[in-house]
């Protein structure tokens, strides 16, 4: 059988003699990536560009070659999700992209990618290729994943600050295109058709995972430790590499069954955040206190689940939820060792980076270290205390019926059968503000960094006796001044300074932000931040404010349409591109309002919104009747002085 494996690019492939065509199988899925794996590749490309990096890597794509009457026609077997989020990276960002998009031969052009057997998601992708623009195309189930992620491309660098000495957005895309086609390279492996397909995904599916960044930094940990006490800081670092679950259920997993009364009776005693006390409660169970043989070194550094006892553990009174963390661990083990470093004045970290996780630890924890076994140590007793406050005090994405949404669960300690045993109740209304302020800043910020974490959780840790009330009054402070201020230097710089000095105080620019005439290039954070505060200030206490949710938002929507039609009374001209005329809407919605009257508009509004309010700026300004240059203008001076309140408020309680 020949098998050819060769490393190409996309202008690579472009420059293929015949041309290369590319066929997903009916036997794949369609698109299935979410937000976070479509977010964090195209960050990935977009870091590794600011960084001048030659060569990008991004993994493999198995294809099997077929018959065809002209080109080469490829079936993709492995790898498809990431080379279909690849071919619609050259349709948002066009650029250098756009030869990938398309093959022309013999005076006819048609798309490059195709789905077999699917007429619908074909229809979508021809109608991309040729040039139509996205919110002219039906909203189909099929291609919803594909229209979430075409989203998040055209939206990506809303977020995203322009590096030092770049100017010009487009200048910046125009290389960044370039970059990507040109220095971003995967393995391309061919095999005959005749190939028996029946093996093939036999290996791929039985094929080994191959071991992730922070199991590799696990290893070296672990090996800078003493032998006696290697087993309990395993333990306290695999409760912690699962994000997507409460800490204290990994730790009572990990354990044992008969664990989780003692895990609960530490809480209670307000020493589970306390290493030296879960320490002591691992030693116990080391040595058979609690009747429970401890996993060996080799179990825990292979085991990729937590213990079926775990299973065990249940929530009385409270519905069973899934839960998943906001970010990856990987990103807290550098938000951890940013906290590390400060406390040991040493140089704090000069980006987030998931990719570069162990030349980070590298360079930033290990070096020249001359004890790593105590830095080892030090570490992972930090990390723990600050995982425990963490989950105690920090978001998760929680599943409510068909939605999810962002909440802080409490800890509640329960009896069953004579023991104790911790559950999470539901949101107390006492959180409210502190978890949505959270959630703001978790859509409003980049999502494989979320910089504002490091400090709040900084201060959390250094406040632990603290109540929420002050926590959340903390990170008011934080948001305005951090955020609500002028950027004078990089996002990781001004977070440090703020752990160093946590209080202070800088020049607001909100009221001359929002005074231009900025259109869609207004900063997504200050509509954000806006529908936080209009919540905040309570402007108009209805169970439908009070039981406001934020949800992912890409597209600023002109109430006022930019092009009316001539049918359409309720214009504005000056306010057009004003803040007071705009609101940030989901893309799909954006594309359905379109350049419909302003009644009809509103009208919609009402109709969506009886259940849930999907904004609440929009829910102001459709409470007029008529919408105007004087409407518009009044509105936004309204927010701005929202915004004043609340800022001003906030300043005289820190």
């Amino acid at each position: 059988m020949k098998i050819d494996s060769k490393l190409f690019s996309l202008a690579d492939i472009v420059e293929q003699c015949p041309h290369w065509y590319f066929n997903i199988p009916i036997y794949q899925r369609l698109y299935v990536w979410g937000e976070d794996q479509v977010l964090i590749l195209l960050n990935d490309l977009i870091n590794a560009y600011e960084r001048g990096e030659e060569l990008f890597f991004l993994g493999g794509t198995l294809l099997v070659e077929q018959d065809a009457v002209k080109g080469r026609h490829f079936d993709i077997i492995d790898g498809q999700q990431r080379f279909t989020t690849l071919w619609m990276l050259c349709y948002a960002w066009r650029g250098a992209l756009r030869p990938f998009l398309l093959v022309s031969e013999d005076g006819a052009e048609e798309p490059r990618l195709r789905f077999a057997i699917r007429p619908e998601v074909n229809r979508f992708l021809e109608r991309l290729t040729f040039g139509e623009a996205l919110q002219n195309l039906p909203d189909e189930n099929k291609t919803r994943q594909m229209r979430v992620a075409l989203d998040l491309m055209h939206s990506v660098f809303e977020k995203r600050p322009l590096p030092n000495g770049v100017q010009d957005l487009n200048d910046h895309i125009i290389g960044l295109t370039t970059f990507v086609f040109e220095q971003v390279k995967f393995v391309v492996t061919t095999v005959p058709r005749e190939t028996d397909l029946n093996k093939l995904f036999e290996v791929i599916n039985n094929r080994g995972v191959q071991l992730q960044h922070h199991e590799i930094l696990k290893a070296r940990m672990l090996d800078a430790v003493e032998e006696v006490e290697r087993n309990r800081y395993a333990m306290l670092w695999e409760a912690c590499a699962d994000m997507d679950s409460f800490v204290e259920r990994n730790l009572a997993g990990l354990m044992g069954k008969a664990a989780a009364s003692a895990v609960a009776e530490c809480y209670e005693i307000n020493q589970l955040a306390q290493p030296d006390a879960v320490h002591k409660m691992l030693a116990a169970a080391m040595g058979g206190e609690l009747n429970h043989q401890i996993l060996s070194l080799h179990d825990i550094l292979t085991e990729t689940q937590l213990a079926s006892e775990q299973a065990t553990i249940k929530d009385e009174d409270f519905e069973p939820t899934s839960v998943r963390s906001i970010f990856g661990f990987p990103l807290f083990l550098q938000h951890s060792l940013r906290i590390w470093l400060l406390e040991r004045s040493k140089p704090d970290l000069p980006r987030l980076l998931d990719k570069e996780l162990l030349s980070i630890f590298d360079t930033c924890f290990f070096g020249d270290e001359p004890n790593q076994a105590e830095s080892a140590r030090t570490f992972i007793d930090l990390m723990w205390k600050l995982r425990v406050l963490f989950d105690q005090h920090i978001v998760k994405w929680i599943d409510q019926g068909e939605e999810k949404v962002h909440l802080i669960r409490q800890i509640r300690v329960s009896t069953s059968s004579g023991k104790r045993y911790m559950n999470r109740d539901r949101e107390p209304d006492s959180l409210r503000g502190f978890s949505l302020l959270q959630s703001m800043l978790y859509h409003s910020q980049e999502i494989t960094t979320q910089y504002w974490l490091t400090p709040l959780l900084f201060f959390i840790y250094r406040n632990p006796n603290a109540k929420s009330e002050d926590y959340f009054n903390y990170l008011r402070h934080l948001d305005n001044h951090l955020l609500g201020s002028e950027a004078d230097n990089l996002l990781v710089e001004r977070t440090l300074s703020f752990m160093q000095h946590p209080w202070q105080r800088r020049k607001l620019i909100h009221q001359t932000a929002l005074a231009k005439a900025s259109g869609t290039k207004f900063a997504h954070y200050w509509f954000y931040k806006l529908e936080f505060v209009l919540w905040f200030q309570n402007e108009r206490p209805s169970d439908l404010w009070k039981n406001f949710r934020f949800t992912a938002k890409t597209s600023v929507e002109h109430i006022s349409p930019q092009k009316p039609t001539e049918v359409d009374e309720n214009r504005v001209d000056k306010a057009l591109d004003h803040f007071g005329n705009l609101a940030l809407v989901s893309r799909s919605l954006n594309s359905e309002y379109g350049n419909k009257p302003y009644n009809e508009k509103r009208q919609q509004f009402i109709n969506n919104n009886k259940k849930r309010i999907d904004s609440l700026k929009m829910e102001l300004i459709y409470k007029n009747d008529r919408w105007d240059d004087e409407k518009a203008f009044a509105h936004q001076k309204q927010m701005i002085d929202f915004l004043d309140s609340y800022c001003g408020e906030q300043t005289v309680q820190g």
